[in-house]
């Protein structure tokens, strides 16, 4: 007398559940990326930037200036000598003025703000280092002794 009982509640559990997950995944064929980002709090970026950022912004002019002149890549094996001026800094007449004087002094610069022995990032600083050596390995500096 029991049995058939749990049998009907067992059957109308899994038909509700079979229905529940069939609608669901019917919901779920009709979802763009974007929408499965952010029903996860993923933020995406577009090719062209953020597309959270907009004109009204302050900072826009100056977000604008860093993604167009600094590229949102990771380092190539081995460094580029482009990649490592960008570390240092160095750029526009100042890569026209290049001399071991200027390498030092912007080298040195960045050691003190990066240095781990004063909390700074042991990372950028091994980045700071590589750059350095690339850049001193450069022709740049072939002619000068």
């Amino acid at each position: 007398m029991v049995l058939p009982i749990i049998v009907g509640i067992g059957a109308t559990v899994l038909a509700l559940t079979a229905k529940s997950t069939i609608a669901a995944y019917r919901k779920f064929l009709f979802l763009t990326p974007q929408m499965i980002a952010s029903l996860n709090n993923i933020n995406l970026v577009d090719d062209q930037g953020d597309s959270r950022l907009d004109k009204s912004d302050p900072n826009f002019s100056h977000i604008r200036f860093l993604r167009s002149h600094y590229p949102n890549a990771p380092f190539s094996e081995p460094m580029t000598e482009s990649e490592a001026l960008l570390i240092l800094g160095i750029e526009g007449d100042e890569i026209v003025n290049f001399n071991k004087k200027l390498l030092r002094d912007r080298y040195r610069k960045l050691m003190i703000l990066n240095h781990p022995d004063k909390n700074g990032s042991q990372y950028m600083s091994q980045k700071i280092n590589q750059a350095k050596y690339v850049l001193d390995n450069s022709y740049m500096f072939k002619n000068e002794k």
